[in-house]
């Protein structure tokens, strides 16, 4: 690969000793967005959770400008110009909108001057959080408050923004109304890294595409050509795109690395463990070893007198 802005090689990382990524290349360039697609479980979110700094390599290499960002904090990437919009918008609720805002300014270590430009900027951008920059950021609404994560990240002035589910629970006319900014953004001199469960969505407003399976690539490709493949569309909605579809349910696996030996996990569990691990801060292996004893633990397993599962 090369010209990239931030580039992604070899990429393999997870949660304590639990792998969900392998082997990743991807890359984003100056002025494109790029989707990062797959079904549920399939790694997208730990993929952006990587890049951000969130969680460690386990091998390959982040860069940015060619620069490589291993063994960075969080913070530092996000000033050097990588910003992660978190699925789940991450805001704090008691907060005011213009509260949340300058918080950000202030996190990025702008001056009380050029933080009233920027978020200045930030209202002309999204005129409803004008509207409501004085109330409370847990009473707006989902679409009110995704596009308050999203002026959040681009307070930062950031080179590359990562999206993660950004229309997920939205209302259609939103979901619209975000893509428009998105779209916008490489005009203002901002890339985007985006990862959206409506794929037709994501495919206009991209020129490329990646697609994850089983916690790697799958395919890559234009993101125009891929709109027009109706098979790839539909399948990517069900988890299935067509290219690798999996047995049984439709489920992918993904693999607990243990040693030599390899678990395999179904994708549904594999996104409970992930999320878990997430919310409370925790090793994924200590959220998988919980989940286990809850199962053997709850009433319908202990009602079994055959010692299977009810």
């Amino acid at each position: 690969m090369s010209g990239a802005l931030l580039e992604a090689r070899g990429l393999r990382t997870g949660y304590g000793r639990l792998p969900v990524v392998f082997n990743v290349d991807l890359e984003v360039k100056e002025g494109e967005i790029v989707a990062l697609l797959g079904a549920n479980g399939a790694g997208k979110t730990t993929t952006l959770r990587a890049l951000s700094g969130m969680v460690p390599l386990m091998a390959g290499e982040v860069l940015l400008d060619g620069k490589s960002l291993k063994g960075s904090t969080p913070d530092s990437i996000a000033r050097g110009g990588v910003v992660h919009v978190p699925q789940g918008r991450g805001i704090f609720p008691n907060l005011k909108v213009d509260e949340t805002l300058r918080l950000a300014c202030a996190m990025a270590g702008v001056r009380r001057a050029e933080a009233d430009a920027r978020v200045a900027d930030a209202y002309s951008v999204f005129g409803r959080l004008d509207e409501r920059r004085t109330q409370l950021a847990g009473t707006l609404s989902g679409g009110e408050q995704q596009m308050l994560a999203i002026a959040r990240g681009l307070i930062m002035k950031p080179r590359v923004l990562m999206i993660d589910e950004m229309s997920q629970g939205l209302a259609p006319t939103i979901v619209q109304d975000l893509f428009s900014i998105v779209r916008s953004l490489p005009e203002q001199g901002v890339s985007v890294l985006i990862v959206e469960q409506f794929v037709t969505h994501a495919l206009d407003v991209a020129s490329r595409a990646y697609v994850l399976e089983k916690g790697e690539v799958a395919l890559t490709g234009d993101a125009a050509v891929l709109a027009r493949d109706e098979a790839f569309v539909r399948g990517s909605y069900l988890g299935e795109s067509g290219i690798d579809a999996t047995a049984g349910n439709g489920a992918a696996e993904f693999h607990f690395d243990d040693g030599d030996d390899e678990l395999p996990l179904a994708a549904g569990l594999l996104e409970k463990i992930e999320n878990r691990a997430a919310q409370e801060g925790r090793n994924a292996t200590e959220v998988l070893v919980d989940l286990l004893r809850e199962a053997m633990e709850s009433p319908a397993r202990q009602g079994n007198g055959n010692g299977g599962m009810s």
